[in-house]
């Protein structure tokens, strides 16, 4: 069996309502949607970060792939990991690191088809076909005109009860770092005083916009509401030493550490307790998986990050969660905000779980219609920025900011 073509397929597809973060605001996704065609009729596909930037350098660098057995995917692997570099050169080849990230998840997908396996199963062995997830609150804007309740504090707790009472979640990450730092302490009194013993698990994720200064004393005093860790309050590792330094509340980082070569760095200025791994960031399944073994050997903790997937991408992180015992904590995820999918069987929370897909491969398949409708959506509106913020006018992000 051999790769004899590919197709690349950057898609957009709109949020329910525009979404609240320290940077800006969300609007949409854009996601990259491979597939990748064998000589024998088989087709993987995959999902990556990214619109016309990633599907280019999937054009672009097809001589890594095309041509090669995908049941030998670790080839494949190596070949794209001359992009995962080190974090200063990051910026340099992140398409192509996107790109190759989506390739893998495809060529897992194909091995899968072939042998009649799930991914979760050639990945270590499934062991429980649910996966629990926590509710992704924020504040968030009515529409793209309107504001509407998402400057207040009550904002976030009403979004958190919704998310509760539809899809039944027990645990929370609330995307902070938006609103001022004593009204966004008072929306967690409000989310611990309504949904009472409902809510198990609470996390904060303000994106590093808080000063050194400011996590300590917003996380000291938040401390008793039984956080379960703060990811990124502060940049940088040498910021997150000092706050781990002066506060009992465990950090965890998408941010401050997000390549193998900084991980001794973050262990020894113990500046972090949890490593949130991402699929596409990390540059594929392979990694996340390199990654787990890591964080078993220095004692981290490890869950998978969100940045808006589809269903392609939620199927591999499914995968991955429930044949990787490390991952310890419940997964965030931007699915409940997707208007819509392009896969054929949307998932759908229960109990806040998620089932992990029966069918061999990663278990999912494209909607071809969707996938054209979004295709074209993409072509009309392109790629939104989510480093702007139409509520405020002149808004732009910066370090620290409170």
């Amino acid at each position: 069996m051999r790769i004899v073509d590919v197709r690349a397929t950057p898609v957009t597809v709109p949020l329910r309502r525009p979404l609240r973060w320290s940077f800006g605001v969300e609007v949409t996704t854009t996601r990259t949607i491979i597939e990748l065609i064998t000589d024998e009729g088989l087709v993987g596909i995959g999902e990556t970060r990214g619109g016309d930037e990633v599907a280019d350098a999937v054009e672009l660098h097809r001589d890594l792939f095309i041509g090669l057995d995908p049941l030998e995917v670790g080839r494949i692997t190596r070949r794209f990991g001359v992009f995962r570099m080190t974090s200063e050169q990051l910026a340099l080849v992140g398409a192509a690191k996107l790109a190759g990230a989506g390739i893998e998840m495809a060529c897992w997908d194909l091995v899968g088809k072939a042998l009649g396996k799930r991914c979760g199963d050639l990945w270590g062995g499934i062991e429980d076909d649910r996966v629990e997830f926590a509710a992704y609150v924020f504040y968030r804007y009515a529409s793209r005109t309107e504001v509407g309740n998402g400057n207040r504090p009550e904002d976030a707790a009403d979004h958190a009860e919704e998310l509760f009472e539809t899809y039944g979640f027990r645990d929370i990450k609330f995307k902070n770092g938006v609103l001022d730092p004593r009204q966004e302490i008072a929306s967690v009194r409000m989310m611990r005083e309504r949904l009472g013993d409902r809510l198990r698990n609470l996390r904060l994720d303000p994106n590093a916009v808080w000063s050194v200064e400011t996590s300590v004393r917003v996380l000291n005093e938040l401390n008793d509401f039984g956080l379960e860790f703060c990811e990124d309050p502060t940049w940088g590792i040498e910021g997150m030493s000092l706050v781990r330094e002066r506060t009992p509340v465990p950090l965890a980082t998408n941010m401050c550490c997000v390549t193998f070569e900084q991980i001794p760095l973050a262990v020894r200025a113990r500046a972090v307790d949890v490593i949130l791994g991402d699929v596409h960031f990390w540059g594929g399944p392979s990694p996340v998986l390199q990654l787990a073994k890591v964080c078993e050997t220095f004692n981290l903790g490890l869950s998978l990050h969100s940045d808006r997937e589809l269903g392609i991408s939620t199927a591999a992180v499914l995968h991955l969660a429930a044949a990787e015992t490390m991952v310890s904590h419940a997964i965030d995820s931007h699915l409940p905000e997707q208007a819509d999918d392009i896969i054929t069987t949307p998932f759908r929370f229960r109990d806040g779980c998620l089932e992990v897909p029966a069918g061999p491969g990663l278990g999912v398949e494209i909607d071809r219609d969707k996938l054209n409708f979004y295709a074209e959506h993409h072509r009309k509106v392109g790629e939104a920025s989510e480093f702007v913020d139409p509520g405020r006018a002149g808004f732009r992000a910066k370090f620290p900011r409170f």
